[in-house]
Parts: structure tokens; C-alpha cells; sequence
């Protein structure tokens, strides 16, 4: 059994069954991937499906391991860094396509020959929505959210390619799109959180962000001054070991957030 908790701008305390957040949030925002979204096939299966055209050849759990490596070391702020970037947590659809081709090279090890053809493949797999899927939850948890009168949104440290993988899956909900790329500032980058909440044109305290990294959606934004609910669906939270826990995303509709339209 998970313990469920809220954490926001408010302070994070443990959370009684049917407890309400205050102040009530007029904009409720979620993270994209593995919170909207997962790799359908998975990363590692595209990866070893990728290589496999070009001659080579890795197990999955080899894929998974460089993949892993590849994420910490060519993390934004890294790869800007290695870059010479004034400001490491900026970005950009050119600065993202580069530091995707690194950590293709880093998983993959292709030869000078092999290294454009593989990462193009891949970038245009990732690009595809038939190569992702929704998580169970996220409809319900839309159409209840909707019909609570909320706005509703996603801040994601993606690029352009997220545009048409959310509209073939969600195209049918007034979603507001808020990506890294176009914003110019990744997570955790408090310009990212104050460029979407002048976008947003609401109050600081009356946006509310559920996301799967402790981090970008929960530790920097509630510094910020969102508010904010940690998703854990694998159950093995990720930074403060006391923080707030949701395991699906319709339990932070059902526990927290307040139907709108009935006061």
C-alpha cells in the first residue's frame, strides 16, 4: 500500500482520505512521458530493432544499461555544458536533435558511416504516435478533470515531435501544450515554470502539476510555487524519501482536486 500525501506550495503533510488542496487550482497540468505516455515498442526493443538494420547487434539489457548511462551524461544541462553554454538548462529544437544524436551514438556505438542513418531512424521512429501509447488512466482522468471545469495542459521536456503524437491520442481534449523546446528552458529551469505561468496568465499558487520526476515536477516547481503531486507508478519513488506518493493518476483526481463546478 502506497501512502498518499500532497506536496505544494503549501508544504507537504500527509493527507486524509477526501481532503481538498487549497487554494483551489484553476490550471492543472501534467508531465507527458510516463506520465501521458510510454515508448510502445519500448526503448530498448526500438533501439535493438534500429541497430539491427544497420548490422548491429546488442541484448536488450545491454541497450538498457547504455541507455541509462547515456540520459545522465547527456542530461540538458550537461550536454549544454560539454557545449559551452552560458545557460545549461536552455534549449532548443536544433540543441535537442544534437544531444539526441549523442545518446544514440552512446547506446548504439555506430561507425562514422552508420551514425546519421541510425539516429535518423530512431528520431522519426520517436516521432511516430503509432510508436506510443496512453497509459490506461489518462483518458478518465481527462474527461474527469474536464468535466470539472478545470483547463487543463502539458509541461513536457520533449520537443516538436510531441505535437502530433498528442494530437492522435488526445486531440479531442483542450489540452495546452507546453514544451521544452519551443519554451527555450528545460525543467527544472524556474524560467520554464515562469514562462508557461505568464502563458497561463493565472496565479502562481492556482496551477497544479502531476508528474513522475521528483525533481522537474514536483521539488522545483513547489519551490517555484505550484502546486504539485508526485506520480509513482512503479512504486519506487525517486528523491526525497518523504515525499508525497500518488501510484495512478486518477488517485490524485479522487483525493485532491475539487469539482469546480459544484463550489
Amino acid at each position: 500500500m502506497v501512502s498518499i500525501f500532497i506536496a505544494s506550495s503549501l508544504g507537504g503533510s500527509p493527507l486524509a482520505k477526501g481532503k481538498k488542496i487549497e487554494p483551489r487550482p484553476q490550471v492543472i497540468l501534467l508531465d507527458a512521458v510516463g506520465t501521458v505516455i510510454q515508448p510502445n515498442p519500448s526503448v530498448a526493443v526500438a533501439y535493438q530493432d534500429a541497430g539491427r538494420l544497420y548490422g548491429i547487434e546488442l541484448d536488450e539489457s545491454t541497450i538498457r544499461a547504455r541507455f541509462r548511462e547515456a540520459l545522465g551524461r547527456y542530461s540538458v544541462s550537461s550536454f549544454q555544458q560539454m557545449r559551452g553554454a552560458v545557460d545549461p538548462l536552455r534549449t532548443d529544437e536544433p540543441c535537442e536533435s544534437l544531444r539526441w544524436q549523442a545518446i544514440v551514438e552512446h547506446v548504439l556505438q555506430p561507425s562514422p558511416t552508420q551514425k546519421q542513418a541510425v539516429f535518423r531512424k530512431l528520431w522519426d521512429h520517436f516521432s511516430r504516435p503509432e510508436n506510443w501509447r496512453l497509459f490506461d488512466d489518462v483518458i478518465p482522468t481527462l474527461e474527469q478533470l474536464g468535466g470539472s471545469g478545470y483547463r487543463l495542459g502539458l509541461a513536457s521536456n520533449f520537443d516538436q515531435r510531441l505535437r502530433p503524437i498528442i494530437q492522435k491520442y488526445l486531440g479531442d481534449f483542450p489540452l495546452e501544450l507546453f514544451i521544452s523546446s519551443e519554451i527555450g528552458w528545460v525543467k527544472p529551469a524556474e524560467a520554464f515554470y515562469a514562462e508557461v505561468t505568464r502563458r497561463l496568465e493565472v496565479p502562481i499558487d492556482q496551477i497544479f502539476l502531476i508528474g513522475d520526476d521528483w525533481e522537474n515536477d514536483v521539488s522545483a516547481p513547489q519551490t517555484f510555487g505550484w502546486q504539485t503531486a508526485y506520480l509513482c507508478r512503479d512504486g519506487k519513488p525517486r528523491g526525497d524519501t518523504n515525499s508525497p506518493v500518488f501510484p495512478e493518476l486518477l488517485d490524485v483526481v479522487r483525493t485532491l482536486l475539487p469539482d469546480r463546478n459544484t463550489g
